[in-house]
């Protein structure tokens, strides 16, 4: 082989070496679209249990007197002051109630989040032996620390941001117990037992209602 040949072979490893160091490249662009997703978890079914203790109780250390004729064909002793003190009356006011992390949420929203809100639809609870005996709840609202709800933290509506980690709260009313005239179970049908698992709505009857909304666009 000569001179001539050699370099021209030299020349075409050389040329054959650059072109595979030759590289292109190329990028995708990847992108998801997450829909808007409200999870609101919630009580189903609530008893309270309210115990107390029957009482005997001496209103006073006052001594009564009175007086009677004897000798006559009828006796008769009437002994009426001061009357009898029933200011001790444990069913005479309301009592705070509050369902403990009754309800949570989870949302991927808009930047403006949620608003989750309580209503009292059915506010009358009827003893199940005795209609004209009732109870009644009112002043609902919902409580919750989470720093995911903005402006207040008790009211019945709140607001709260998007985010999946959930939010707790609690359930907050007012029970009275005036008008209760028998013992036994008060509920809002006047029926023992739950009104049973249902679809969201179907529960007509029952005492409180959460509703979970997105808040409106930005």
């Amino acid at each position: 082989m000569n001179m001539f040949s050699k370099i021209a072979l030299t020349g075409l490893a050389l040329s054959l070496s650059s072109f595979a160091s030759a590289a292109v490249s190329g990028s995708t662009d990847f992108r998801v679209i997450l829909p808007e997703v409200l999870v609101l978890y919630h009580w189903d079914d609530v008893v309270l249990n309210l115990t107390a203790d029957s009482i005997a109780q001496n209103d006073s250390t006052l001594t009564r007197t009175g007086t009677a004729e004897l000798g006559t064909t009828t006796v008769t002793a009437t002994i009426d002051s001061p009357a009898i003190n029933t200011d001790a009356n444990m069913f005479s006011t309301s009592i705070r109630v509050t369902l403990k992390d009754a309800w949570a949420v989870r949302n991927l929203s808009n930047t403006n989040g949620v608003q989750l809100q309580l209503t009292n639809p059915n506010p009358r609870l009827i003893s199940t032996i005795d209609p004209t005996s009732s109870l009644t709840t009112s002043g609902a609202i919902l409580e919750s620390t989470s720093d995911k709800v903005t402006g207040s933290n008790t009211a019945a509506t709140l607001n709260i941001l998007s985010g999946w980690a959930p939010v707790t709260g609690d359930i907050v009313f007012d029970l009275d117990l005036s008008n209760a005239n028998s013992a036994g179970e008060y509920n809002t049908r006047g029926a023992s037992g739950t009104s049973g698992a249902g679809d969201v709505g179907s529960q007509s009857t029952d005492s409180f209602l959460l509703t979970l909304t997105s808040a409106a666009a930005p």
